[in-house]
Parts: C-alpha cells; structure tokens; sequence
C-alpha cells in the first residue's frame, strides 16, 4: 500500500489543515473534482498526522485513486486562461457598462444548473448590495495586485506544483513574485521580520511560496458567499468588520464529507462564538468536527494578512 493511502481513501499530506492556504487548498482541490463529475462519491475528512491535520480524499470504491490519477485528474480539469474561468467575474465587474445590480441580473439570467460555479463566484467576491470597492474577507492581496496574480497563478501552474503542494511537505520553493494569493501567514514581511525591504525584496522572484497551493485555492473561492453588511462584505466564517477585530474560522471535521456538506459545516453557528464553550464544543463534536481554528486577518499599511492560527477547539 502506497504511504498516501489508507484504508479510509487517499492522503494529502502536503495540504496542512491548520494553514489557511492549506486548508483552503484542500477545498479547492475536492471542489473541482466534485464539479467536473470525473468520479463519483467524492468525500473529503481530516485525519491526525505529526500534531497536524492532513486531508483525506475518498472516491467509489469501485475506482479508488492513487497519486498519478488524481493528479492526472487536476491536470484535466484546472483551467489555465483566465477568460475561460470564473475568477474572470473580477474584471467583468471592473468593466460592467451597467449598474452593478443589472450586471447580477445577467449573470443569473446566463447561468444554467451546468454554469452554477460562475454563479456561486459571483456570490463569493461580489454583492450588488455594496459599493463597488467592497471586497471578499477572504481576499488579502491588494486590489491593485489581485487580478495580475489571478492571471499568474492559472497560467504558471504545472503538473509538478501541484504535486509538491498535495503531496509533499512544503519547502516553500516557488516565486512569491505575482503569483500568490497571500493566503499563507508566513508572507506578513514586516520591516522588522526580514533583512531586505519587503518593497521590492528580490527574494520574492525566488521563493517564498507554494504555487500549486495557490492554484487549488482559487477553486475554494466559490464556497465561500459573501453577504451584504452595511457598505462591506462579510465572508462565510468570519467575524468583525474592521482591521482589528476581523477573524476567520474554520472547522477541522474527520468524517468524510461532501461537497455539500462541506459547505453547511463552514457556516456552522457554533464557530463563530468568541469563545467555544463546552456546549459549543459538544455540538461541533455531533458534526463531526474534531477541531477549529482561527486567524486574524489584520490590516499592514495598505496590505491585509493572515496571522499564525490558533486552535480554539
């Protein structure tokens, strides 16, 4: 039996689930295997791996996976060209000649129960409810960045990168530079935290980050809707509204779980309570989640980021 393989389904061992990149990368990853219908029965669960948690896929039994083919699989399905992707609804609202409201109202009218990823998307980065400048919680690169490292990160993205951010440890060897998400904590470089200004730090065209990680991290975008909330967005999962008190929380569940139910268990009410008392905790524990965690998305000069998570039950 190949060491990424259980009785239970095949692991992930690159994808840490107490990473914010890494977690949203392992959603990305059941995401776009689930939308594709290349297999069936596809579940997602967290099993306990070196004092973290790494993801588990599952699949028919009849057809069960190994390294090559899911690998062959993501190769298959992970768009390269932006304009064929649904991250191209950030230029399309830049550009809309219409109000924002009837812009909503083509997409919708456009959509077919095959198109609902594009719509689910529109959810997630946009509200016509808000000013145009309202972003998703969940996005922490600046604006002005966004969509060139959009571009980057679908264009530059190989067999390999994948391979090395699902099923390796993580060595953090591919350029920073236009292709990252700023998803991963270790990418708040202070002044005070690095030796080169991190205005134009060359290190960044070297290393620095996990480019597959980045690429499975898009296709978690669309599980995430964003709400109206006065004249901002507010994510699925997070608290607070402003730099100092904006958090987001994530469920660490060990069941194997759909899509679908990945997505109600990201919404539950218990992991948004300030603190998770032994009540709380009992009902999470009825889900199946085993675990929690949050980070703090915190506002340095122009740029937001993610702050090491802590386990909060």
């Amino acid at each position: 039996m190949s060491q990424h393989t259980s009785e239970d389904g095949l692991l992930l061992p690159g994808l840490d689930g107490t990473n914010p990149l890494g977690f949203l990368a392992a959603l990305g990853l059941l995401g776009c295997l689930s939308r594709t219908g290349q297999r069936t029965s596809i579940r997602l669960g967290w099993t306990q791996s070196h004092s973290t948690w790494i993801p588990r896929i599952t699949f028919d039994p009849n057809a069960p996976a190994t390294q090559e083919l899911l690998l062959e699989d993501l190769e298959k399905i992970l768009l390269t060209n932006r304009l064929e992707h649904p991250a191209n609804l950030y230029q399309e609202l830049q550009t809309a000649c219409d109000s924002r409201r009837e812009f909503f109202e083509q997409v919708l009218a456009g959509a077919s129960v095959h198109q609902r990823l594009r719509v689910d998307f529109l959810a997630a980065i946009a509200s016509d409810a808000t000013p145009d400048d309202a972003v998703s919680q969940i996005q922490t690169t600046r604006r002005d960045y966004h969509l060139g490292n959009i571009d980057s990160i679908l264009k530059n993205t190989r067999r390999e990168h994948l391979q090395r951010a699902v099923f390796n440890p993580w060595d953090y060897s591919d350029s920073l530079d236009n292709q990252s998400l700023h998803l991963d904590p270790t990418e708040d470089r202070r002044h005070a935290y690095q030796w080169n200004k991190p205005s134009g730090d060359p290190s960044r065209k070297r290393s620095g980050g996990v480019l597959g990680a980045n690429r499975l991290a898009i296709e978690a975008i669309a599980l995430l809707t964003s709400f109206p909330n006065k004249a901002k967005l507010k994510t699925l999962g997070f608290q607070g509204d402003r730099s100092t008190n904006t958090v987001w929380t994530w469920p660490i569940w060990i069941p194997s779980v759909s899509i679908e139910t990945v997505k109600t268990l990201l919404g539950l009410e218990e992991l948004q309570n300030e603190e998770i008392d032994r009540e709380s905790r009992n009902r999470l524990n009825e889900y199946g989640v085993a675990a929690a965690y949050r980070t703090q998305r915190i506002l340095v000069e122009k740029t937001p980021n993610f702050t090491p998570p802590y386990r909060v039950s």
